[in-house]
């Protein structure tokens, strides 16, 4: 490779900090992910510089050229330099060992080897390092073969790995979905035999890991992978139990069981938003303690009746396991309990209930859950199998546009006075109605002008 010119501003930085650091005597490179992205031609995000230099030593040099650093972890020797660009984790060799708690070593060494620093890193794709001064390319866990393969794999024993950390069991899912690569064989076995360990991770540090792979594109590959690896009924038991519930109907919810309506839905969120695929995934996770079959007009099925608030207490005791903050669990929980109103919405929900609802905050995240719960219901029609038409999603998003179009023409003439001198109506409840009534009108775009509102507000006299 070619010395790196650092032409962004934080890659500059980090180049500028990496010869710092030579200039000082020391050994620096740009490590991990950092590395992996910039052979991979993705965009670089952080910087991460691995070194020889004790944390004192970082500290010394960053201030003689005027960087600001923070204590980030001594005693796991970083430091970070905040860089007018953005921060840079600057972290020296280090081998660790005895990890007490799958996560943190209880003894760690520093070391002069960068030969020894890559021994204690998870994957082999994140164990790179590169001298940006020299331009010169260090593989020491054969990064480069599995890149080229397209495969993850622990760095050395990936039971080892795994035992030090359980987190990384996630990680490695995370990294082949949001990279298209494989899991190598040997590092699926490992993960496959301690799925169980993930239970003594912390549900924010499971939380912080679910995040990142619920904003992938193909975020459901992910979710499978957990599920095939055998951890996501340690961390979703609400989510697998639906594989054994069904609707038992042939003419709607063909594509398999409530767990792989749930996978689907999932699939067809496109936004990057944890919330609302946290709400795919347990929009419907009620229905495995709410069937009952029942008569309908095709015959015995099941009947789900209320899931949706069962959905929502299930949704709690997941934000209590994984310490959701307040305001992300109220997201969810309102467009599961709402998504049922997508029915009712699309065929004889009242006017002023519609804007009603769709004035509500979190109206349009709750389109997006009912385009994608109508997606992935398979149905009959006309006697072929073809997914659900998000008729509510197509609608509610119509009426989003007029409200936005018409809210100052609706809060201009739905004035009282303008009501009282065309109904004669003097005060009241009526008023308040009349104003509603001719507020939702103009909002749904059915008024556009004075003499339509007018012509509205007599004839609501007439029947009032």
């Amino acid at each position: 490779m070619k010395p790196f010119q650092g032409s962004k501003k934080l890659e500059a930085s980090g180049l500028k900090i990496a010869k710092l650091l030579q200039r000082g005597g020391f050994q620096a490179f740009w490590v991990g992910g950092t590395v992996r992205d910039l052979l991979l031609g993705r965009k670089i995000d952080n910087i991460d510089i691995a070194t020889s230099a004790r944390p004192s030593d970082v500290e010394r040099l960053l201030k003689k050229v005027g960087i600001p650093s923070k204590d980030f972890g001594r005693a796991y020797g970083t430091i970070l330099a905040a860089t007018k660009a953005g921060p840079v984790e600057i972290t020296t060799f280090r081998k660790e060992s005895n990890y007490a708690d799958r996560r943190h070593p209880q003894e760690v060494v520093f070391v002069d080897s960068y030969l020894e620093d890559s021994m204690r890193r998870d994957l082999t794709i994140n164990s790179l390092y590169l001298d940006p001064v020299a331009g010169k390319l260090l593989d020491p866990q054969g990064a480069g073969k599995d890149l080229k393969a397209k495969l993850i794999r622990f760095v050395g024993d990936p039971k080892r790995r795994i035992d030090e950390d359980a987190l990384r069991m996630m990680r490695a899912a995370r990294f082949c979905a949001q990279l298209g690569y494989k899991l190598e064989k040997n590092s699926f076995a490992a993960i496959k035999t301690r799925a169980k360990y993930i239970q003594e991770i912390s549900g924010q540090r499971i939380k912080a890991e679910l995040d990142k792979m619920l904003v992938l594109p193909n975020k459901h590959v992910a979710v499978r992978l957990l599920d095939e690896l055998g951890m996501l009924r340690f961390i979703m038991p609400e989510v697998t139990a639906l594989k054994t519930v069904w609707h038992k109907s042939r003419v709607y919810h063909l594509e398999g069981s409530v767990f792989e309506h749930a996978m689907l839905a999932l699939e067809k969120i496109r936004i990057g938003s944890p919330e609302l695929a946290y709400a795919a995934l347990y929009h419907d996770a009620g229905k495995g303690t709410t069937g009952k079959m029942r008569l309908k007009e095709e015959g015995m099925a099941m009947s789900f009746h209320g899931h949706e608030a069962a959905s929502c207490e299930m949704i709690e005791a997941l934000a209590k396991r994984l310490r959701f903050p307040g305001k992300q669990a109220q997201l969810i929980l309102w467009i599961t309990r709402m998504h049922m109103a997508r029915g009712p919405f699309s065929r004889d929900m009242s006017l002023e209930k519609k804007v009603t609802l769709a004035s509500h905050r979190y109206f349009p995240e709750l389109l997006e859950l009912w385009k994608a719960d109508a997606l992935s219901n398979i149905r009959i029609v006309d006697g072929k199998r073809q997914p659900g038409k998000p008729i509510a999603y197509d609608q509610g998003r119509e009426l989003l546009a007029n409200i936005n179009a018409n809210m100052k023409l609706a809060e201009k003439l739905s004035g009282g006075a303008l009501i009282i001198r065309v109904t004669k109506i003097k005060s009241g409840p009526e008023i308040g109605r009349a104003k509603s009534a001719l507020r939702n009108e103009i909002i749904s775009g059915a008024v556009k002008n004075i003499s339509q509102a007018k012509y509205f507000l007599k004839k609501f006299a007439r029947h009032a």
